[in-house]
């Protein structure tokens, strides 16, 4: 079973991430001894960039959003390009401003974009 951590621990972050911010927060997918994949994004809702060794962009997303959500941010947006096609078929939609975004609230409403089961 592949499990998700989410780390805050600037030590940990820096072995992945150059220049770990204060904001700044890695979901680590890990199975067993293996790692599958972290996504790194903001406490504000910026998803920075996903490295996934075993088809777990899914459920890196759904485990950074699911945080952010628990944290009280309310919209998930993205400016890395490489991420987009994988976000477009989890719902997110173009941003005015540019990227992409979604309403997490609605990520997450059952029948939503690509939410939990009704």
């Amino acid at each position: 079973m592949i499990k998700v951590v989410i780390f805050d621990n600037k030590q940990v972050i820096s072995s992945i991430h150059p220049n770990p911010e204060d904001d700044i927060r890695v979901a680590w997918a890990q199975e067993g001894p293996d790692c599958k994949g972290w996504c790194a994004f903001r406490e504000t809702g910026e998803l920075l960039y996903v490295v996934d060794r075993d088809d777990v962009f899914e459920l890196l997303i759904r485990a950074a959003l699911n945080h952010l959500d628990l944290n009280g941010v309310e919209r998930g947006f993205c400016t890395n390009e490489v991420m987009f096609p994988g976000l477009y078929m989890l719902g997110f939609k173009d941003a005015a401003g540019g990227g992409l975004e979604v309403d997490i609230k609605e990520f997450f409403k059952p029948g939503g974009c690509c939410g939990g089961k009704g």
